[in-house]
């Protein structure tokens, strides 16, 4: 879009402090201080559906736009945000177009295209709710009154990968505690970005298992913070030696379900 025009469209992508600026214009753009470099971004209409999950914003890019190399060979671990600006040429006025997250990468031979959605879909999904039940429903490691409270510096283990291969993991010092200790658990490490973090779905040996992959090397410091299995016993509230903090009733083991198709009343 040319500057001639009546208004210019600034893309601001952004993770923690870390920012990348593109403007559709067509030189660069200095808007509230800040530099936007012009780049060739086209991009889909702007829904307005009552259905949030609908409300997605499409946006083409060059394959080389240096933003990009932040999703190859995988994706950040870390929620990329976009903000939309649009700025209206005669006076300058800002107004915010659009506010999202970056949620996937489409890459062909000639373009790539970043499906974004919104904030308001970004969290319409059902919370956590708390229930009358035998295992524990609280967040491992969430802190609070009411919360598990377990600590997890006292539990996590510094390692130095010796493989990675994308989904897993491997260390030494995994291999020094039973298989299934670190299942449900988290690696994280210090990335260019900021803190990374991976959920943990398997441990064999020094091995570990990720739910989603990595672009981690040998020689990557991380930590990996145990799991749990939301008991009272040997993998669960024991392990933490938080039994006094468990969120579940286990007394309800082998009880019948008041509300179930067998009648109790």
């Amino acid at each position: 879009m040319s500057l001639l025009s009546r208004e210019i469209e600034l893309y601001d992508f952004s993770i923690g402090l870390h920012h990348w600026r593109y403007t559709d214009a067509g030189r660069e753009a200095i808007v509230e201080g800040q530099r936007y470099a012009p780049v060739a971004l086209t991009r889909g209409r702007i829904a307005q559906s009552a259905e949030e999950a609908k409300n997605t914003l499409e946006i083409t890019a060059p394959l080389d736009l240096p933003l990009l190399n932040l999703f190859r060979p995988v994706p950040p671990g870390l929620r990329m945000r976009l903000d939309l600006k649009r700025v209206r040429v005669r006076d300058g006025l800002v107004r915010l177009g659009w506010t999202g997250h970056v949620a996937d990468l489409d890459e062909t031979h000639t373009v790539a295209k970043l499906r974004c959605q919104s904030l308001a879909a970004a969290v319409e999904t059902l919370g956590l709710r708390r229930s009358w039940q035998s295992n524990c429903p609280l967040v491992l490691y969430s802190q609070g009154p009411g919360l598990c409270n377990a600590d997890p510096d006292a539990h996590a283990v510094p390692a130095v990968l010796n493989d990675a291969t994308g989904y897993t993991v491997a260390a030494a010092i995994f291999d020094t505690f039973e298989d299934g200790h670190f299942e449900g658990g988290v690696l994280q490490w210090t990335g260019a970005l900021g803190i990374e973090r991976r959920f943990i779905v398997g441990h064999a040996g020094a091995t570990l298992r990720l739910l989603t992959p990595t672009a981690l090397a040998p020689g990557a410091r991380v930590v990996a913070l145990p799991g749990c299995d939301r008991t009272m016993g040997s993998r669960g509230c024991a392990k933490f030696a938080n039994t006094l903090n468990y969120g579940g009733q286990p007394t309800l083991k082998g009880l019948r379900n008041p509300f179930g198709s067998d009648p109790v009343f």
